[in-house]
């Protein structure tokens, strides 16, 4: 593609725009300027291969690449990235539907055929980068692993991708339960207490001194409660029914003067 737009510098006909479709008075024209500077053409090739390796591309982490493109994928989407040549963004035109895929620079296509799954074509998005590559996003319609992009094109084992996910891919619930894991083992190897043993020592520090303990009158001491088992939910929901009644009948003689 490159290569192509080139070839075509000012000047020349149409038909030298398109390897081996010359006239016999161009071809001889460019047999000529062949053999009068080769070196031209040997430094238009080292410019075009110096240019591709220090192309940057995207990751293709749970991918692979491709003759056409490079791919990476996530559970929720596939990025794409396709080279276009020099263009502008109004030359380029990207047709995303739920089952297939259509890549054209001006009339020339360059990427087609149908995805290897369905996508939802109204949360996919492309952008053209650096003014030759088409990035595109396509957003998977089911949390999925894909073995390849479209159908026919080499595949990879999806049993080797790296099923990690970032903390935000998960629902505010599991992002707490992830957290309060991370936590717990961070305060297990300093040697520090749980959690569940901070937020037990937290109620028991409030009922430390409530009426009937054997502890009112004294300073709270943490170490005399045992806080290395676990702790279930019915001792939380037990210690807050005892508070809210305390708080019940410290309210009680407060009405009854009221009433009077």
């Amino acid at each position: 593609m490159t290569g192509a737009a080139a070839a075509a510098a000012p000047g020349t006909t149409a038909e030298t725009a398109v390897p081996g479709h010359t006239t016999s008075a161009t071809a001889a024209s460019a047999a000529s300027a062949a053999s009068a500077s080769p070196e031209l053409s040997d430094g238009a090739e080292e410019t075009e291969e110096m240019r591709r390796n220090l192309t940057k591309h995207i990751s293709t982490w749970n991918g692979a690449i491709t003759d056409k493109y490079y791919w990476s994928q996530s559970l929720q989407e596939v990025t794409m990235e396709v080279e276009v040549g020099d263009c502008k963004a109004s030359q380029v035109k990207v047709e995303i539907t739920a089952t297939r895929l259509t890549v054209k620079r001006g009339e020339e296509t360059q990427l087609m055929g149908k995805l290897h799954e369905k996508v939802l074509p109204e949360e996919s998005i492309w952008h053209l980068e650096d003014g030759h590559q088409v990035i595109i996003s396509l957003q998977k319609s089911r949390e999925n692993w894909w073995k390849c992009v479209l159908e026919g094109d080499p595949e990879i084992d999806t049993t080797k991708v790296e099923s990690t996910r970032k903390m935000e891919e998960y629902d505010g619930e599991t992002q707490g339960a992830i957290r309060k894991i991370m936590f717990d083992q961070n305060q297990k190897l300093q040697g520090k207490p749980s959690s569940d043993q901070i937020r037990t020592a937290e109620m028991m520090k409030d009922a430390w001194n409530a009426p009937g303990s054997p502890f009112a009158g004294t300073e709270f001491d943490p170490t005399l409660l045992n806080l290395s088992g676990p702790v279930g939910e019915d001792f939380f929901k037990a210690m807050e029914d005892k508070r809210i009644e305390g708080a019940r009948q410290r309210l009680q003689p407060a009405s009854s003067s009221a009433q009077q």
